[in-house]
């Protein structure tokens, strides 16, 4: 390991303790990812919240609340934890708080067949719990991976846990196919669909107890949260290449305003039956057990940067691939237009994946011990309104049309292309400073 990698998290890595947590971390991520394939949220969820109400909008929520959850707290925890020594305790915590939000959502499904409202009314109060626990322990996690994983095997580690899980959530589908198609034992296909999501993220939680921490002296005086959020600013003018990546994210981010549509535009326009819902989860799994070790050997061997901008290439052909999926249909080609949806969610599959390891370790090669917290914290808070593009989508679509709703994504996403293509190797450049030392 090279001096500068040194000097991104401040010591050298311990063997020991990087060996252990490879481990813990693979087994974590890919009991995590397995649970969010019977909890996916673009998918399983709305196609649930669809049997529940026939508003688009409330159809969107549920991607723009699991998304939005999980990102948008990320930079007020950063502010808590950063000048703590420890973050797994913290973590653990908000895991908890996280799981039980998922076992509440599976509840939810009881009720649904006597009392729909209700049902929806207990979902959206589980899925906020749910979200927002993911959200306040996600950016602990990632601070622990960037201590005690050094910068050449993060790829690998992330692409691991992504194969693994991905592999495990490819199987899930053709289990969810098999239980949806089952209409004569609704609500409890779904009630066992999310129960088996509950389980999986709770054998996550297992697995987190045993991540070490390395102890050590906090890396910066304590300071209170209103001083911490006025250096915020500072943070974002003081690091342009960290301002390049976020406009890279936000216009790949237009993506969202179509993403839980995809399920419902296949069923109610192309008239899919609601069992290939699973087929769909499969292919999205697909293209993240694929995807894992490509991100991971190429972010690895060529740096993060590459593959942001296979993210923003597969991003780009998703809307594409839905108007030629419609065009397919109206031919009387239903074959054609299978194979399209299927190709665009094993795109999805690839954009999740790579967006995460390209993303993120762009992020941990621009920064250090004393910012990496917050430029994590910053990097998904200002992301976490792109969520909520969903809801725009669905305006949108109830004053549109599914042509209009794909044509608009189309446009944006080839401009995020280009950007994307501008960005430099973020480990040919020094990494950005602390903002409290500016």
């Amino acid at each position: 390991m090279s001096a500068q990698d040194k000097a991104r998290v401040g010591t050298a890595f311990d063997p020991k303790v990087t060996s252990r947590n490879k481990w813990a971390f693979i087994s974590d991520g890919a009991c995590f990812n397995i649970g969010q394939a019977f909890l996916e949220s673009n998918t399983v969820l709305p196609t649930f919240v669809r049997t529940l109400t026939s508003s688009p909008l409330l159809i969107g929520m549920v991607s723009s609340i699991r998304s939005f959850g999980y990102l948008m707290p990320q930079i007020f925890v950063a502010g808590f934890i950063e000048n703590r020594p420890l973050k797994k305790p913290f973590m653990m915590k908000a895991g908890y708080v996280m799981r039980v939000g998922g076992i509440a959502l599976a509840l939810s499904a009881l009720i649904a067949k006597n009392n729909p409202g209700l049902a929806l009314a207990v979902f959206y109060l589980a899925l906020v719990v749910f979200a927002f626990g993911d959200g306040f322990s996600g950016l602990p996690w990632m601070d622990i991976v960037a201590k005690t994983i050094p910068p050449d095997r993060r790829g690998r580690l992330f692409g691991s846990m992504q194969a693994l899980g991905g592999l495990g959530a490819f199987l899930a589908g053709f289990l969810i196919q098999k239980l949806l198609n089952d209409n004569g034992n609704y609500p409890a296909n779904y009630f066992t669909v999310m129960a088996l999501g509950a389980f999986f993220m709770c054998c996550s939680l297992m697995a987190m107890h045993f991540i070490v921490e390395p102890g050590g002296p906090a890396p910066g005086k304590y300071c209170s949260l209103k001083t911490y959020l006025r250096r915020l600013p500072s943070a974002w003018a003081d690091n342009p290449l960290f301002r390049q990546l976020m406009v890279t994210r936000l216009l790949t981010g237009s993506f969202y305003l179509c993403l839980p549509f995809f399920a419902i535009h296949a069923q109610t326009d192309l008239l899919f039956p609601a069992s290939v819902v699973g087929l769909f989860v499969s292919a999205q799994m697909v293209g993240t057990v694929v995807g894992g070790p490509v991100w991971g050997y190429l972010g690895d061997r060529h740096g993060p940067y590459w593959v942001i901008r296979i993210v923003a290439l597969m991003t780009t052909a998703t809307p594409f691939l839905a108007l030629g999926s419609r065009l397919a249909s109206a031919l009387g080609i239903p074959a054609l237009a299978y194979a399209l949806y299927f190709i665009l969610y094993f795109c999805i599959g690839g954009f999740f994946g790579g967006t995460w390891i390209g993303f993120s370790n762009y992020v941990f090669d621009i920064s250090v011990e004393g910012n990496r917290a917050t430029l994590i914290g910053l990097y998904n808070s200002i992301g976490a309104p792109l969520t909520l593009l969903t809801m725009v989508g669905g305006w949108i679509l109830q004053a549109t049309n599914y042509r209009t709703l794909f044509g608009i994504v189309a446009a944006i996403e080839v401009v995020a292309c280009i950007v994307a293509f501008r960005l430099p190797d973020s480990r040919e450049v020094s990494p950005a400073p602390p903002s409290h030392t500016l």
